[in-house]
């Protein structure tokens, strides 16, 4: 029972961000670290160090206490008489969203998956009746203003690779499949680019938008990277106060709050005034990483939803919507029908214990 969950935690906290060294977005040498004090895992996004599979064990039973497991699950029933398609049920009331990164026909480090990879999970999805769900199904299911499908999925890409519309769009359009992309802003004006990745531009990003299919929000203007926050520590710039090695002092909390906040304001006018969006109210953690400081000046940017990089559960009415969780399906070492098979454990174990929720801080330290 536990086997399909433990092996989708272990995927999330570490195959996640193993490339983002290779982006320069971290340091590469970084060991893991973890915050014992907050009572949250913290995970290294790095090239793995030395003892990675101690670390990678450690990381799977520190996050695996926090959350019982429920029955192994299994279709309960066919839907009759309701606005959606007919099928069997999984589960019901509750959301699992996926989170992407990359996808490739090459193998690349980090979380990248193949095309034939991808097209096999949603063609799984049609198969085994999953309803692939767009954001504002989403929000208006948190908001208690419509019902969400039974064995709803959220599709979600983070960065905005320029693979996102030559690989991914397509295949969203041949199966008319909803998709999230949350995308570094910056990026986007000139396209980033850097050995064999390529970000999306504003062209791409518009007409995929357009179509109806793809919704576009920010995971910042420009802080998806590490910044200096000690002698020999790292922390995501979005979590972390910059640290002066010249004169040994740490950022204040004056010019944290200005910093952070006039990025977060800038991306949401960004892709507003490009797509022509009235609203903008969504975004996810660069790296997962959150702390209440954070979480205030997001609201404070006019943000209403904010997505987590992983803790593997589903997303309930009740769940915090500053904490909405996400199932690293990106990660390469899942095959198609080992998604499916997390997806409807995770679910499972989720509507066994309704009330579990996020630690209320989660931020990753990296030691040189």
């Amino acid at each position: 029972m536990k086997r399909y969950w433990l092996s989708a935690l272990a995927f999330s906290c570490l195959s996640v961000g193993i490339g983002f060294g290779s982006l320069g977005l971290v340091p590469r040498h970084h060991t893991l670290a973890f915050q014992r004090s907050t009572g949250a895992v913290a995970r290294g996004r790095t090239q793995l160090p030395p003892d990675a599979k101690t670390s990678r064990r450690f990381a799977t039973r520190a996050t695996a206490a926090k959350r019982p497991t429920g029955s192994t699950p299994s279709p309960t029933s066919v839907i009759s008489g309701t606005p959606f398609v007919s099928g069997p049920i999984y589960y019901t009331n509750q959301v699992v969203a996926l989170m992407y990164h990359d996808v490739q026909t090459r193998r690349l480090p980090g979380d990248v998956i193949t095309p034939q990879t991808f097209a096999q999970e949603l063609q799984l999805f049609k198969q085994d009746h999953y309803h692939v769900v767009t954001l504002s199904q989403v929000t208006n299911f948190l908001r208690g203003r419509a019902p969400i499908p039974p064995n709803a999925v959220l599709i979600t890409f983070d960065n905005g690779y320029e693979s996102f519309y030559h690989t991914v769009y397509p295949m969203l359009l041949k199966y008319r499949d909803p998709a999230v992309l949350f995308a570094i802003v910056r990026w986007l004006s000139p396209p980033y680019k850097k050995g064999l990745f390529r970000s999306l531009d504003w062209t791409q990003v518009a007409k995929m938008y357009r179509s109806g299919l793809v919704t576009v929000d920010p995971q910042t203007y420009n802080l998806h990277h590490a910044v200096q926050v000690g002698p020999t520590e790292t922390s995501p710039a979005t979590v972390g106060r910059i640290y002066n090695p010249s004169t040994k002092q740490v950022e204040s909390l004056q010019a944290y709050t200005q910093r952070v906040l006039s990025d977060l304001r800038l991306a949401r006018i960004e892709v507003m005034n490009h797509l022509h969006e009235k609203t903008v109210n969504a975004m996810s953690y660069p790296f997962g990483d959150y702390n209440p400081e954070l979480i205030h000046l997001i609201h404070q940017a006019g943000y209403k939803y904010m997505f987590t990089a992983s803790f593997g559960w589903g997303i309930l009415r009740r769940t915090n919507p500053a904490t909405l969780y996400r199932i690293d399906a990106g990660s390469p070492y899942f095959t198609p029908q080992g998604l499916v098979e997390t997806i409807r454990q995770i679910a499972a174990d989720t509507a066994h214990s309704p009330a579990w929720h996020a630690p209320s801080r989660y931020v990753q330290v990296w030691h040189y």
